[in-house]
């Protein structure tokens, strides 16, 4: 008997096996993959469809930022497209408006 045929056959034996464990692998891994991705699909629906349910906005919070929106607002007229220079002191400190 040869053996070095019988370990060929056994080995091209061997790889067809592997080969078909990998695809039942690739297939549970995208099975497993498509019930995730349903189950987040689902989770991020819940989260959203509870987001509005919170509690009411306290009405005192609220305007307290109003009155901040307002007060920023109305102070800063500064453009986007103004240049601000700060001046320096010569020892690097920075000068406040004169």
């Amino acid at each position: 008997m040869e053996w070095g045929l019988v370990v060929g056959i056994l080995v091209i034996l061997e790889g067809f096996i592997l080969l078909r464990g990998l695809q039942m692998l690739s297939a549970q891994i995208e099975a497993g993959l498509d019930d995730l991705d349903s189950t987040l699909a689902e989770a991020i629906q819940t989260v959203v469809q509870n987001l509005g349910v919170g509690e009411p906005i306290n009405p005192i919070q609220h305007a307290l930022a109003q009155i901040l929106t307002n007060s920023v607002s109305s102070s800063s007229n500064i453009g986007p497209g103004d240049i601000i220079e700060v001046a320096k002191a010569p020892d690097g400190r920075f000068v406040g408006k004169e």
